[in-house]
């Protein structure tokens, strides 16, 4: 999978753009602030359905503009395809090689992209919810009806949590509901965590032996999904919603006195072990970006597997934060995609095999080099 085209209309500080990129390296250069990572987010939008950024349609449309347009041009499995995404107001118009689709959640499975920022260096460090994001996200690329089972348990739970609060000071008692909703969300509860157990025991795999490659063998990588049944292997669905079922139902009390679900997919973990230790506790800031690197790679990798197709890599201004031996490591590992990079400082790519196009960007303008060794 490549991009061939991307055009912007009103699209953050761009008023109008039409770019193309190699087949291999795009390199975005330009200093902070002028429109770099406006377009990887631009790009991104058509494969997760939303904002890396938690942007909504308002902030991500130029200042005194009613909305914004992009349309993606891509190669996927030697033919060419057509996204679009254009928004008025309140109104939001999505296409798929000029058919109208209905919801956002269409346009995810069909272009697929890893991102990589600054932001996921704290991957490793950071609270638990940021490995569940990075999981759900990966997975709804490759098993894009992953997201529908995903809405439903976040509606269910949001319910269930409003009921438990009202329930907790008194307002209201409502037990039969209570049974509804701890149901509905053991049955999504069941869909979402078979889903996660098959990707990460795929991605533990292709993580492990990039780490083991990148420290010339002498740091193993470690990767397992812990949730509210540890030691207890489900690997049927209906076993899975009876346990799911089970445990929403005979700690309603302890729940109730919380006033919040205490239980679920919502609060496992992908836990990170190196050589043996936990990695949140233990892993230097070097080794943390040697794991990061590693699990973006095996993102990668996975959706490769999993869909035939190698999806496009948008680094935003990471590269620079990675020494000259995992750069190297990285762009010429993975030889053969297409990786579209943002930064300050076209230096970090010296060490790239094949050629790169330079785009300069200053103040939402792009001026477009030849290729070039």
């Amino acid at each position: 999978m490549k991009i061939r085209s991307l055009s912007l209309s009103g699209f953050r500080n761009i008023k109008e753009a039409h770019l193309t990129f190699s087949p291999d390296v795009t390199f975005l250069l330009g200093d902070n602030a002028h429109g770099k990572t406006n377009v990887l987010e631009a790009i991104y939008l058509f494969a997760r359905g939303k904002s890396f950024r938690g942007a909504r349609d308002a902030e991500m449309t130029s200042f005194g503009q009613e909305g914004y347009s992009l349309t993606l041009s891509y190669e996927k499995e030697d033919r060419r395809e057509e996204l679009s995404l254009a928004v008025k107001g309140r109104s939001k118009t999505r296409k798929r090689n000029g058919v109208l689709l209905d919801r956002q959640s269409e346009l995810v499975g069909s272009f697929r992209a890893v991102l990589f920022c600054p932001d996921h260096l704290q991957m490793v460090k950071g609270s638990p919810s940021e490995r569940r994001r990075f999981m759900d996200i990966a997975i709804a690329q490759c098993y894009p009806v992953y997201i529908s089972h995903y809405s439903r348990y976040a509606k269910n739970l949001e319910e269930r949590n409003a009921l438990l609060k009202a329930m907790q000071k008194g307002v209201f008692y409502g037990e039969d509901m209570l049974l509804v909703y701890s149901e509905a969300l053991a049955d999504a509860a069941a869909e979402i965590y078979l889903y996660r157990k098959k990707y990460i025991a795929l991605l533990k795999e292709e993580a492990a032996r990039v780490m083991w490659e990148l420290s010339h063998g002498r740091e193993e990588l470690s990767l397992s999904y812990e949730g509210d049944f540890e030691g207890e292997e489900y690997e049927d669905k209906e076993a899975l919603r009876a346990a799911y079922g089970k445990l929403f139902t005979k700690n309603t009390e302890r729940e109730r006195a919380a006033g919040m679900t205490l239980y679920g997919i919502h609060r496992d973990e992908l836990k990170i072990s190196l050589s043996g230790l936990s990695a949140k506790d233990y892993a230097s800031q070097g080794q943390q970006r040697s794991i990061v690197l590693s699990l973006k790679m095996a993102e990668g990798m996975v959706c490769r597997a999993l869909t035939g197709e190698s999806p496009v890599y948008l680094f935003d201004d990471v590269l620079s934060e990675l020494d000259e031996g995992r750069r190297r490591f990285l762009l010429s590992g993975m030889q053969g995609c297409q990786f579209i990079v943002t930064g300050c400082d076209e230096k970090v790519l010296s060490e790239t095999p094949g050629k790169v196009k330079i785009i300069k960007v200053k103040e939402g303008t792009f001026t477009e080099r030849e290729n070039e060794e």
